[in-house]
């Protein structure tokens, strides 16, 4: 019996990776609690997201032999991020759990520099970071509970660094630089849950924050600029169903999306 457990476990975790395109507002799960006191979980998760975000920061370029500094605003568009992790949760009670998740992204994207009265500035291209460290921590809690209903809530906080990629100029064939970009996202998120014998459905609003940091270093010209990175919309709702197949064993499934991002992921969980 173990046995089939074990090659289920390992099945599942493989559809779950493999049947999503491979295009991450990271997975949040239920919005309550889901372990009892003293009891553990893994959690094997993988999100893809696009988001849209601002930058401000400072550039600087040689002019002549003189380093000439000022100031600017990038955008990066529909930035694309691949998240694989693994959470180990524990239940602190009945009705509060924590956790810690550990994993790989990515992220590829152009990125546009917008000058004042809105005139087009630089844009660099070719941006694609390779898979980086990435991990974060979270709670959960629920605040009502009933025969087939729940309220609750979570806080998660994810932390990633896709690395650095070279990129290029358009409009400038001589252009080399390097980018390296490194970023968290915080997400709030209420809402209830429904029960329904060993299928359940969740979700509700959230608010999301991204927060990061930006470098280039270029040649030819040679330049070099640093801003600091931040979200559009913090706003948002997600969803998402949860299906159990034995008292220890889950699957779940969510969509997540904000005014300027969006995210869909999927997860297996196993209680010890």
């Amino acid at each position: 019996m173990e046995s089939k457990k074990a090659q289920l476990f390992v099945v599942i975790v493989f559809i779950g990776m493999c049947s999503l395109p491979a295009f991450a507002l990271p997975p949040m799960g239920p919005p309550k609690s889901t372990l009892e006191k003293n009891q553990r979980e893994l959690d094997f998760k993988y999100a893809y997201q696009e988001m849209d975000l601002e930058m401000d920061g400072k550039v600087s370029e040689v002019v002549g032999s003189t380093w000439v500094d000022d100031y600017t605003k990038y955008k990066i568009k529909s930035l694309k991020s691949n998240m694989f992790l693994g959470s180990i949760g524990y239940g602190i009670c009945d009705n509060w759990d924590a956790f810690m998740h550990f994993g790989i992204a990515d992220a590829r994207d152009e990125i546009a520099e917008s000058l004042v009265c809105g005139r087009s500035g630089n844009r660099y291209y070719g941006f694609s970071g390779d898979y980086g460290f990435a991990w974060g921590f979270g709670t959960r809690t629920t605040f009502y509970q009933n025969d087939n209903i729940s309220w609750g809530g979570l806080f998660q906080m994810t932390w990633s660094n896709p690395g650095s990629s070279s990129v290029k100029l358009r409009g400038d064939s001589t252009f080399s630089g390097d980018v390296e970009l490194d970023f968290w996202e915080i997400q709030v998120a209420v809402g209830p849950t429904f029960q329904l014998d060993s299928f359940s459905i969740y979700g509700g609003p959230f608010i999301h924050f991204v927060k990061g940091n930006w470098n280039i270093k270029g040649a030819s010209p040679v330049m070099k600029s640093s801003a600091d990175i931040r979200e559009e919309s913090i706003f948002g709702a997600y969803g998402g169903a949860k299906w159990d197949f034995d008292e220890r064993t889950s699957w779940y499934t969510e969509y997540q999306v904000t005014g300027n991002a969006w995210g869909v992921g999927t997860g297996v969980i196993w209680k010890f």
